[in-house]
């Protein structure tokens, strides 16, 4: 990674379109710039994804760096923005929490029942749901319930998105 450098929101927005990740991480102050990061996943597709990756690698970052409470802090505000009680629905959430267990597994250790758990949640986007379980499959793959079996009866949904992304996420689970 490059010398830390500060980076404003419309630099940081910059830096995620061209998917120029190694450059986020290097942002001097991490912690900001994750957060910040957050008020992207209420965008749009593609940007939502590629917010979610700059926000998982960050976040891979910070454990490394021993800011692993920091991340779980992280994870609890996504999750918080998928509850109806805070007002303003984050539909990236599931995308980024995906990707912060893709990235710091240490930190994302007590949260991959909870995401699990969102394939039953009628109210968040469910294609993100599973997209998110796939991205963190090689740190699900112990979750409770077993999301081999939460996830086979997706290959038989109405929607051929949801059924792709659920085949894609059980090739990951090798399932």
């Amino acid at each position: 990674m490059s010398k830390p450098y500060k980076i404003d929101k419309n630099g940081l927005r910059r830096l995620i379109e061209a998917r120029m990740y190694d450059e986020v991480a290097s942002a001097e102050k991490k912690k900001r710039t994750a957060s910040t990061i957050i008020s992207f996943l209420y965008g749009s597709e593609p940007f939502v994804f590629y917010a979610a990756e700059a926000l998982g690698i960050i976040c891979g970052v910070l454990e490394k760096e021993d800011e692993a409470e920091f991340v779980r802090e992280i994870l609890r505000r996504l999750f918080w923005h998928l509850r109806d009680e805070s007002g303003a629905y984050c539909r990236g959430a599931p995308l980024a929490i995906g990707e912060i267990g893709r990235n710091a597994p240490i930190a994302f250790e007590g949260f991959k029942n909870i995401l699990l758990s969102l394939l039953r949640n009628e109210e968040v986007e469910l294609k993100y749901v599973i997209y998110g379980i796939g991205r963190a499959a090689e740190n699900m793959r112990d979750a409770y319930p077993d999301p081999i079996e939460e996830l086979t009866p997706f290959l038989e949904h109405w929607d051929v998105v949801i059924r792709a992304y659920a085949l894609v996420t059980l090739c990951g689970l090798r399932a």
